[in-house]
């Protein structure tokens, strides 16, 4: 290992360290930030991190956007290279006070790792995204298969998303406990599930129809009286590999370990909607269905801060901007009304 590899493997190890105990991020964000440094180093050839400039820092911009995705061979996307120079600029800007780095290291030449300023006003914008409707979401769990123990959990999984709004990440790392048929509601505990910002909240079953909400009490009665699971067993158990008849390795049940990473609740998710003939929807889209069914139930500020802190959030502005924008389509349609009632002096 030559010298300038194991001084940056070194100062990137106390970065990372930095971020977790000094900043409190998630393993998730730190992983992130390592993966857009690692990147760097691919740029850098075993040069040394104080081997900094703008001019450097300029080629690694045009390096980034002649880039292929390793998965699927497309060019990197405007957004995935934004996020690794905001990534960068972080690790840059405080590499600029640290001892022996400091004085190779400036925080204007940092500065020249910001992303456009156009396609990051792009990234922020609240423009409508597309989103399942409640019928397709009906239309999909009426439709999907219940043979196997695998198929009813992956139905449970889907069902479950669209009546807590939760991200997959924090559905997997649910417990039975965790959850109150009762009041129909669930403990999203930020101490021992995997919750956004380690936040801990109550969210009611939203309205989303009576079917729904007893397709997961039947997963969890099954869960109890069949697999005979306790409340500290996970909501939604990974998936049993074993040896077949065929002799090769194939699904054999559920165990009593959750998934290690939200992928397979993705995979899950698209690959339904996919089967059932429907676009192949992220299941992060469904907070978008679910802040829009708002507006039929809402009608005071009361109902709206009820919603938003349903979902987690402690602001209904943050509702609003992130999943609640208009489409297109009903925009224009909202102002042709608007037009036909006239200036509103009129009506006085």
């Amino acid at each position: 290992m030559s010298k300038h590899t194991s001084s940056n493997l070194r100062i990137k190890r106390k970065y990372l360290l930095w971020l977790k105990d000094a900043k409190g991020l998630s393993e998730a964000s730190i992983d992130k930030a390592a993966a857009a440094i690692s990147v760097y180093e691919k740029f850098l050839d075993r040069k040394d991190f104080r081997a900094f400039h703008s001019e450097r820092a300029r080629a690694f911009k045009r390096y980034l956007s002649s880039r292929k995705h390793e998965r699927t061979g497309a060019d990197l996307s405007q957004s995935s290279i934004n996020g690794i120079l905001r990534e960068l600029k972080s690790f840059y800007s405080w590499l600029a006070d640290q001892p022996g780095y400091k004085s190779k290291v400036t925080h204007s030449d940092a500065a020249y790792l910001t992303p456009d300023r156009k396609s990051e006003t792009a990234r922020r914008g609240s423009l409508w995204k597309p989103h399942p409707s409640l019928e397709q979401v009906r239309y999909l769990l009426h439709s999907m298969p219940m043979g196997t123990v695998i198929e009813r959990r992956d139905r449970a999984l889907i069902a479950f998303l669209f009546l807590t709004a939760s991200r997959e990440g924090a559905a997997i790392s649910l417990r039975i406990g965790h959850v109150d048929l009762l009041n129909a509601c669930v403990q999203f505990d930020g101490r021992t599930a995997n919750i956004k910002f380690g936040k801990t909240f109550i969210t009611g079953f939203f309205p989303v129809g009576e079917p729904v909400e007893q397709i997961v009490r039947d997963w969890i009665n099954e869960l109890k009286t069949v697999h005979l699971f306790s409340a500290s067993d996970p909501l939604f158990p990974k998936t049993k590999i074993g040896i077949g008849k065929t002799r090769r390795f194939e699904a054999m049940g559920i165990t009593r370990e959750p998934w290690a990473n939200p992928s397979p609740a993705a995979q899950i998710f698209k690959q339904a909607f996919t089967d059932a003939g429907l676009p192949p929807f992220s299941p992060h889209r469904i907070r978008n269905t679910i802040a829009e069914l708002a507006k039929d139930h809402c009608r005071t500020p009361e109902d709206y801060t009820a919603w938003s802190q349903n979902m987690g959030h402690d602001d209904p502005l943050t509702t609003i901007h992130s999943y609640g924008s208009v489409a297109q389509g009903r925009q224009v349609e909202l102002f042709k009304k608007y037009r036909e009632r006239g200036p509103l002096d009129d009506e006085k």
